[in-house]
């Protein structure tokens, strides 16, 4: 008796829960429910005060039917097919024709643009002395061989005063050598003083050869050595001369200050090319070639790409970013682009070609592969399978497969669709 008794409370508990599961069930999914419960869980509302039931989509069941694919073979999404106008209003369904331009697939990367180091050079006296005078300023185009600055130095005044007094040597030691080399062949001189002069002769031109070679040293052309030469100048200036064609990118001259060797004064660079050290991971180095093309774009700006071409791919990956640094020449004509600024790299990975392009937001995930919904007769949009690959356009993708250019397309709403998809493949199951 008493286990017949607890079989029957078990039944009456199983039974109390399924209908409290069901009635639950019901009423947060009335379409769920079958057609005997509606009213009642319509007509229910013993909610607390101050709560309210989820709002339910503008449209009804009835107003949204589902058409089957009547296809043989794979099986294909249903089409969705909206009552009316209205709904597809209230839906918000907007449509586009798939477009057709021209479109080179691209790795697109980090990157940094920077001065080109065969066109830039940092300018130095070679000379310890203080600025007489300082001819640039900062921005300013300047030519090869032009004058920077002219410094002041002791040093100058010395290397002059050597080389005039080894051209003196010399011219001295070479006529001592004529007149006793003549005396020596007539008997009237002893072979060794002939010899003697010679060695004279060629310390003497050794010791001018060593001054003017420390002219050079000092950047003076041979003009200016010719000069000193055949006058009697014994001023300590030395001009400081550019060694490039280019803008002066850095200005630390200052009018009396004191310099010295090898102190950086001026920096001059070529801004018409510069170079682009492009970051690129090590699963997408192998798609990249020398002289391939290049596009630069410079972050947070709506400037002009920058173009160019490869021109060194690293040989090394670095171990914390594991990116090779590939270097690309881009032309700068009208010098917008500067040193230091990032932004992404376009490098072409092909040929450009015709290409269909959609709308980002017209391709949905559904079934593990991309629809997208093309509209027919009578509010009926069907949901068509494609391949897509992203571009380098913003809110554009390729679509590789599956549909023409200037069909049209679901833009704004095709989520929409493709939740009432989903939604009725979830009742079916």
């Amino acid at each position: 008796m008493a286990r017949r008794m607890a079989l029957v409370s078990a039944g009456l508990f199983v039974s109390l829960g399924l209908g409290i599961l069901g009635f639950g069930l019901g009423w947060s999914r009335p379409a769920w429910a079958p057609p005997w419960l509606r009213g009642p869980l319509d007509r229910w509302s013993g909610l607390p005060t101050g709560w309210s039931r989820a709002p339910e989509p503008p449209e009804s069941p009835e107003q949204i039917s589902m058409v089957a694919d009547a296809a043989p073979g794979r099986r294909e999404p249903p089409s969705v097919r909206l009552a009316s106008d209205e709904v597809v209003r209230q839906v918000g369904i907007e449509t586009a024709p798939a477009g057709e331009v021209r479109h080179a697939h691209c790795l697109v990367a980090n990157a940094e643009a920077a001065y080109d180091t065969r066109r830039y050079g940092t300018v130095s006296p070679r000379v310890a002395g203080f600025l007489r005078e300082v001819r640039v300023d900062l921005g300013q185009v300047v030519r090869q061989g032009e004058i920077l600055a002219v410094v002041d130095s002791v040093e100058i005044s010395a290397v002059k005063t050597q080389l005039r007094s080894a051209q003196s040597a010399a011219t001295l030691a070479e006529a001592t050598y004529e007149r006793t080399a003549k005396l020596a062949r007539t008997g009237q001189m002893a072979a060794r003083m002939d010899l003697e002069s010679r060695t004279a002769l060629d310390q003497a031109k050794a010791a001018l050869a060593d001054a003017e070679q420390r002219f050079r040293n000092l950047g003076l052309s041979e003009d200016t050595i010719s000069g000193v030469r055949e006058s009697q100048d014994k001023t300590s200036l030395l001009n400081i001369v550019a060694p490039i064609e280019g803008t002066v990118v850095l200005l630390r001259a200052v009018q009396g200050e004191a310099v010295q060797p090898a102190a950086p004064l001026f920096a001059i660079a070529d801004t018409r090319r510069m170079w682009l050290w492009i970051d690129v991971y090590e699963s997408d180095i192998g798609q990249v070639s020398l002289r391939q093309p290049v596009g630069f774009v410079i972050s947070g700006t709506e400037s002009p790409t920058f173009l160019g071409q490869v021109t060194w791919v690293g040989t090394e990956v670095n171990p914390t970013t594991r990116t090779t640094r590939v270097r690309a020449e881009l032309t700068n004509p009208d010098g917008r682009l500067r040193a230091n600024q990032f932004g992404k790299a376009s490098l072409q990975l092909g040929a450009e070609h015709r290409a269909v392009v959609i709308p980002e937001a017209a391709v949905q995930r559904l079934d593990g592969g991309e629809v997208v919904f093309v509209p027919e007769d009578g509010n009926t949009y069907r949901a068509q399978r494609v391949k897509t690959r992203s571009i380098d356009q913003a809110g554009l993708v390729e679509v590789v497969e599956g549909l023409e250019p200037g069909r049209r397309v679901v833009t704004a709403g095709a989520y929409r669709l493709k939740s009432e998809v989903e939604r009725d493949a979830i009742v079916e199951e």
